[in-house]
């Protein structure tokens, strides 16, 4: 099925979060019950899965592409994940997919939240500087 997307917005960080939190939420729709994907590994070749080299069955992939999911919708990562993005980031090299994403969003956030504090500083610097300061 091909995207009715632009090219252009096929790279957007929006829209392509956009379409992980489709997928995953149809994958839900689908999987009716996930519990019959304990045990069963990943075996096709084109499987994202089968190419990390792990021993992980699709039941532990079902529950991490939710779990990312979440966090995607709401920003929010349980305590302990986030102690462990504390760590060097050659200690996550062998990380799992999760606490990679993870990791990377916690970044992105700390970026942007840090350019949002200096978008702030400026426009109240301007209006200093105009005279309109509150």
């Amino acid at each position: 099925m091909q995207s009715a997307e632009p090219k252009n917005q096929k790279s957007c960080l929006v829209a392509t979060l956009s379409r992980y939190t489709s997928a995953v939420r149809n994958m839900e729709h689908t999987i009716m019950l996930p519990s019959l994907l304990r045990d069963v590994p990943p075996k096709e070749p084109e499987d994202t899965f089968a190419a990390e080299g792990n021993n992980k069955d699709l039941y532990e992939y079902y529950l991490m592409l939710k779990s990312v999911r979440n966090v995607v919708e709401s920003g929010l990562m349980p305590p302990d994940e986030r102690k462990a993005l504390s760590a060097p980031l050659e200690t996550l090299e062998d990380s799992d997919p999760e606490t990679l994403f993870h990791f990377h969003l916690t970044g992105l956030f700390s970026v942007l939240n840090n350019l949002t504090t200096s978008s702030h500083v400026l426009t109240r610097r301007y209006k200093e500087v105009i005279g309109l300061s509150n």
